[in-house]
Order: structure tokens, then C-alpha cells, then sequence
């Protein structure tokens, strides 16, 4: 398979090709949904993907209890609630009709206290998020809740935007992937998640904050060896290290290159709130209507800790 066309100047190396895994590494995935447009394209997106890849899907909704403290708010809080149950059962049975083991749940609380917990619960292995309308505010496109998961989540977070009309889109399967790394510990995860789930052709992107990279090999070099030549298999791989701010890049390459997936390390969840809203993450999501894949550096944080870290944040 040809190379893809149209890389952002910068030194980038030679199609090379690695072992794409046959085995899908996400069993069960988790979609939170609140009926919104956006929550619909995450669940059509989790559907899909449980579909294809037969896998678990545990759809889940929570009821901020908030309005329950308000005089004369609780019938309307009761009702929601009913409401709540009685629509996620209908999505569920729909779900079911077509083939996809499915479970869902309503739950009651702070919002990604909740999800968290539901993570931990199901062991969950991807959780799937609607993020807002791509719009020029840019970070304002993800709320304080997606800002919290994408730092806390123990498990890898695919965020979608909602589907535009005009530019029907297809979810499930991602043949052209860009990957993003800067050789963190939880880029180098989501590397590896990439080479995984990439189905034809994988570009690894690297942008060399020094300024150095025209002349510099290192970073190159770098690249070429966390994604070896492979002549065995047949999944064609694109190294490119260009300079810059490295979400402006990313950016860029996305447009140019229009991948079906962008996979991304996930954020440090000593983070600040504002350190979050500016992070290279965050900007990434908030500006392409691509998917993208944020994978935790490889950690097990299933734990009540981990809950009451978000909780009291």
C-alpha cells in the first residue's frame, strides 16, 4: 500500500512496515450517554465497534441528584429519572435486536465520579465519549467532566464529535491512523495502542519542541525504532518529526492527511484545571472532528482512591 501524501515539512522517514495485531485489544466498552446530539454519535460510534468486534457494550447514564435539593424540583428530578430508565432500556433492547451483548445502567451522583466507578466495576477497556461541536471557542468544546476522565480515566477514552450531515461518517474501523508521541510514557502506550487497532496504513508524528529537527536524526531515529521494520507483514508506516507547538502540528497533519483516527497519550492526572483546559490533548480534541484515541500511560487504577481523587478535585 502507497504512503500517504501530503506531510507537513519536517524531516520524516521512509514507509517501513510492523505487525498490525489481529486481535482487537478493547472487549468492553463503556459509552456514557445523556441524550444529547453528542452522546448519540459516541453511541452509534460504541455500537459499531461492539458490532464489528463483538464485543461488551455497557451503556451508561447518571442523574446529577442536584436538583433534588431545590423546593418544588423534585417532581421534575422524578420524573427525568423515569424518564432516564425508560429510554435507556428502549436503546438497550435496540441494541440487543442486533446482535450486541448489551447492559445498561442509570446511576445517581456526581457525574465522573460515577462513570469512574463504572469503569472500575466492568473492568472497563474503552470508554467511548461524545465531545460538542467543533466551534472556533476550541477548548470550550469539552466540558469539566471530559476534561476530569480524559486525566483519571484507568482505561484508554475514544472521544467523537457529533456527525455532520453533509459528511456522513462511518465508525468501527480505522484503516489510516495518526499516531502521536512525545516519547512520555503514555504516548508510548498509545503507540502501542495504535499499532494495534491501525488497519492499513499507520503515521507516527513527532514534534521536536527544540527546534532542532532538520538536522538532528535523534527523534527520527527514535521513531524508526518504537515502530520497527517488519518486511513479515503488510501494514505500511510513516515516521515524521517536524517542529513547533506540538497541537498546532497535529492539527495540521490531520487536516492534511484526514485520518480515520487519531491516537494521542493521555493528559497526567496531577494536572491542574487550567494545565488540562491548555494541554496538547484537550486542544487536539477540540479542534478535529476526527475520533481520538487518549491512552493512559499503563497503570492499574481501579482503585476507591482513584474515585475519591475525582470526587474531592
Amino acid at each position: 500500500m502507497p504512503a500517504s501524501k501530503g506531510f507537513i515539512p519536517g524531516k520524516e522517514g521512509k514507509t517501513t512496515y510492523l505487525h498490525a495485531a489481529k486481535q482487537f485489544p478493547f472487549k468492553t466498552i463503556v459509552a456514557a450517554i445523556d441524550f444529547s446530539e453528542e452522546s448519540s454519535a459516541a453511541l452509534r460510534c460504541a455500537q459499531e465497534l461492539a458490532r464489528l468486534q463483538h464485543a461488551m457494550l455497557l451503556l451508561v447514564h447518571v442523574i446529577d441528584p442536584v436538583g433534588y435539593a431545590f423546593p418544588n424540583g423534585a417532581p421534575a428530578v422524578v420524573d427525568h429519572d423515569k424518564a432516564a430508565h425508560e429510554e435507556l432500556a428502549r436503546i438497550e433492547a435496540e441494541v440487543r435486536q442486533q446482535g450486541i451483548p448489551v447492559h445498561s445502567r442509570v446511576e445517581t451522583g456526581i457525574v465522573c465520579e460515577r462513570i469512574l466507578l463504572s469503569l472500575r466495576d466492568h473492568k472497563a477497556a474503552l470508554l467511548v465519549l461524545g465531545t460538542k461541536a467543533i466551534t472556533g471557542a476550541g477548548r470550550a468544546a469539552l466540558g469539566f467532566v471530559t476534561r476530569q476522565l480524559l486525566a483519571h480515566s484507568p482505561c484508554p477514552i475514544l472521544t467523537v464529535a457529533p456527525v455532520n450531515p453533509k459528511k456522513p461518517q462511518k465508525f468501527g474501523r480505522w484503516n489510516n491512523v495518526l499516531a502521536a508521541t512525545d516519547f512520555s510514557a503514555a504516548s508510548l502506550s498509545a503507540l502501542h495502542y495504535a499499532q494495534r487497532v491501525a488497519g492499513g496504513h499507520l503515521i507516527v508524528l513527532h514534534s521536536a519542541r527544540c527546534g532542532r529537527h532538520l538536522e538532528c536524526p535523534n527523534c527520527l531515529e527514535r521513531l524508526r525504532f518504537l515502530a520497527p521494520f517488519d518486511e513479515a507483514h503488510g501494514l505500511p508506516v510513516d515516521h515524521s518529526v517536524t517542529g513547533g507547538d506540538p497541537a498546532a502540528m497535529i492539527v495540521q497533519m490531520a487536516k492534511k492527511l484526514r485520518p480515520d483516527l487519531i491516537v494521542m497519550g493521555a493528559p497526567s492526572p496531577a494536572h491542574t484545571e487550567h494545565d488540562l483546559e491548555h494541554s496538547t490533548v484537550v486542544q487536539v480534541i477540540a479542534a478535529v472532528s476526527t475520533p481520538v484515541l487518549i491512552v493512559p500511560e499503563s497503570r492499574e487504577r481501579y482503585t476507591d482512591e482513584l474515585i475519591e481523587e475525582v470526587a474531592t478535585a
